[in-house]
């Protein structure tokens, strides 16, 4: 924890407890308030437009995966994106193949809504919350427009329904198509699919080292097969299944012990760069995520690169990162369901100061690093991880993590 020191001057110690000090000026204005409800004027999100016009890429992060002013605002800014800058695309924290069969399921029926599919499909934290499913109700809407807002999955870690119901069985399709000339590799597949069935169902079964080493590396050599494969990459095809696999495989070499649990997002990242290369190819995106994986350094102080790191090379000039934070409320913990309170803000943080700047209404402000340039100001925290103290972040390295943030005054738990 960082404190004031006793050097600062009786003039800042004054109007900081007056909630003046940083009343910020952006372009010559105060704060706007930021209106968390689903309406068609924009207006009040100019600033953050101004943030992001020349970005190709923007995050979206979440610091607990279970507040719905966080996901109500996210959601407001997808439609923001997609109407005012073009943006074509969803990207969502949720696995790639499930997301994909409902989009095409909602594709080619007008009997087929993206909410009646989500659940069990579309990680439940999202998908039993009213505003991500206003969203979802909202890229149905477009689906037929001139201005389609398309979605996509990229966790890695296949656990839906649609998962469990179909992908080993198509894959083996795509396997076969392929007439793969390696019979070793063929004959592999009726035990390797069964065990991919079981990782799939998160069903382990007690495996000795060399079952678990084979496993792997014939997981490894389809991947190669497909990727090998394929001419015309794109959502079905054979590569598309390469990334699928990689994921499963994944899973498997986790629960394993051969690989870390942070590694599955080396996995994330790789289909995110997929998606880029292929089938959003020149096109702009909006990366919804977890704070861990989409901000620039994670949380871990040793770990595998997240995702947004593991994507910087390539993409970190044209990417814009946005932080969601809150200062009061509960949170619903994902892990078991349990209803948390946001841990109460001290002076030590930079939300305390703008206390002054909120109605009683739910409202955001927006606020970006520019705004910032006292050195006593750099003393101050902004919130982390789960809102954890260890993980709180001095103002003058919020760079490292991500570009913005918007501070919401007071949050609810997600259902």
């Amino acid at each position: 924890m960082m404190y004031f020191s006793n050097k600062v001057s009786w003039i800042f110690r004054v109007l900081l407890c007056c909630g003046l000090f940083f009343t910020c000026i952006v372009n010559g204005q105060s704060h706007v308030k930021i209106d968390l409800s689903n309406t068609d004027d924009f207006s009040d999100l100019a600033h953050f437009g101004d943030a992001v016009a020349d970005k190709r890429i923007v995050y979206l992060d979440e610091l607990t995966h279970g507040e719905h002013e966080v996901f109500a605002l996210k959601s407001r800014l997808v439609k923001y994106l997609h109407q005012h800058h073009d943006f074509d695309a969803l990207i969502l924290e949720s696995g790639l193949f499930d997301v994909n069969e409902i989009d095409k399921a909602a594709r080619h029926s007008k009997d087929k809504r993206i909410v009646d599919m989500a659940a069990g499909n579309i990680f439940f934290s999202y998908a039993q919350d009213p505003a991500f499913l206003g969203l979802m109700d909202y890229i149905d809407a477009q689906r037929n427009t001139q201005n389609p807002l398309a979605l996509s999955g990229f966790d890695g870690r296949l656990s839906g329904e649609f998962s469990q119901a179909s992908f080993v069985v198509s894959l083996g399709k795509q396997l076969q198509s392929l007439q793969l000339s390696d019979s070793l590799l063929l004959a592999d597949w009726p035990k390797f699919s069964k065990q991919l069935q079981a990782t799939l169902t998160r069903n382990f079964v007690d495996l000795d080292e060399v079952e678990i080493n084979q496993h792997i590396q014939t997981g490894y050599q389809y991947m190669d097969a497909l990727n090998r494969a394929d001419n015309s990459p794109g959502l079905d095809s054979p590569s598309y299944y390469a990334r699928l696999l990689e994921g499963v495989v994944r899973l498997f070499e986790v629960h394993y012990t051969v690989r870390r649990f942070d590694e599955h997002d080396l996995v994330m990242a790789n289909n995110i760069h997929w998606l880029l290369q292929n089938t959003y190819k020149d096109k702009k995106v909006i990366i919804w995520g977890h704070y861990v994986h989409v901000n620039r350094q994670g949380y871990l102080s040793s770990r595998a690169n997240n995702v947004t790191k593991a994507l910087d090379k390539a993409y970190g000039q044209e990417s814009y990162i946005v932080n969601f934070a809150a200062m009061s409320g509960e949170y619903r913990e994902f892990r078991d369901g349990t209803i948390k309170p946001i841990p109460p803000i001290s002076k030590q943080y930079l939300a305390y100061t703008l206390k002054g700047e909120f109605s009683e209404s739910p409202e955001a402000i927006f606020i970006q690093p520019k705004q910032f340039t006292n050195p006593q100001e750099n003393e101050l925290l902004l919130s982390g991880h789960e809102y954890l103290s260890a993980t709180s972040i001095p103002i003058n390295r919020w760079r490292n993590h991500f570009d913005s943030v918007f501070l919401i005054n007071k949050v609810t738990a997600s259902n």
